[in-house]
This record gives C-alpha cells, structure tokens and sequence, in this order.
C-alpha cells in the first residue's frame, strides 16, 4: 500500500514538474517586432468593412485565410466564401463600429503560436431597408502570417442578433 501511495504521489509531482516546465517554455508579449504592423492590418479589415469596401476586406487576407464563427456557425469559411458572406452583409446592413480596441500578442513555444491581434469592439449594423438597427458587442483573434491574416476567429451573441430581428426562442417541452 505504501509503495502504490508512493508511485502516486510521484506521478503526480512529476506531472506538476512538466507543467511548470511547459509552462516556462513558453513566451507570450505584446511588444515585438511587427505589433503596429499586424495591428494596422486588423484596423484597415475593420475599416473597410465600414466602407462595405469587401473587396479591400479581403485584400487583408492571406490567400490560404480560414474564418471561423461568422453567421454563428460552425463551419470554416475561406477567402471566396467570406467575400460571398460580406458581399451580402454590405448589401443589407451597414456596419458602423465604435469601441475597438487592438490588442497585439506574440506567442512562442506553445500550440498558438505566432503574432495574434485580439480586438474588441462593438458593431452597429443598420438594415439599409428599415433602418432597424442591432447592436452587436464582438471579439475577434486573428493570426497574422507573411503580413496578412491567414485565421480569424469571431464571438459574438447570435442570439441577441436573432432576438432583434424578431426571433423567438421556444423552451422544449417537458
């Protein structure tokens, strides 16, 4: 009995022991060498989307560029596919944000690594038929590669965007 108490306190000193170690590996900033760069690229992407400039939106993005979470998906969308899903926002809605903030990150050593930019804001779409407007509060992270995004990832409240539409929700039956 002693010998398994060992063995499991040992395990379990070891596995602390290789958290702390990956934990020491890795290195995150928010000062490196491209910051203002990579900053700049998410701050002419969000731009443009005010412009309904989509053309200029995708300009942004590196040709292998993934999306993640737009239309409060799952699926991925890719550059074609998120020219197509802008192309029909900007041709209902306009986009005003206010409230944005950048944040650049740089990751090194870890499963996330490379030059992120975290952004925050909240963004005003207006119905160009109603003049219905839904106040959206959003969070993007976005990698940065060869001076472009080549991942964004969106989160944001579907159900608030839904809800001001006029969307109801129906509790399941008991």
């Amino acid at each position: 009995m002693k010998i398994s108490k060992k063995v499991i306190i040992l395990s379990f000193l070891f596995l602390g022991i290789s958290f702390i170690t990956n934990a020491q590996e890795s290195k995150v900033t928010i000062e490196f060498k491209n910051a203002e760069t990579a900053a700049e690229l998410i701050r002419t992407y969000t731009e443009s989307l005010q412009k309904g400039d989509v053309n200029a939106m995708n300009s942004q993005l590196h040709e292998k560029a993934m999306i993640y979470g737009l239309g409060g998906g799952l699926d991925s969308l890719n550059v074609q596919q998120h020219k197509e899903y802008y192309t029909n926002s900007t041709n209902q809605f306009k986009h005003s944000i206010s409230g944005d903030l950048y944040l650049p990150v740089k990751v090194e050593n870890n499963w996330n690594e490379g030059e992120w930019i975290l952004s925050w804001g909240t963004n005003t779409i207006t119905n160009k038929k109603t003049g219905q407007e839904i106040v959206i509060p959003y969070h993007t992270a976005s990698l940065i590669q060869d001076n472009k995004i080549i991942y964004i990832r969106y989160y944001y409240d579907m159900l608030n965007v839904l809800t001001t539409q006029g969307y109801t929700i129906t509790p399941p039956k008991k």
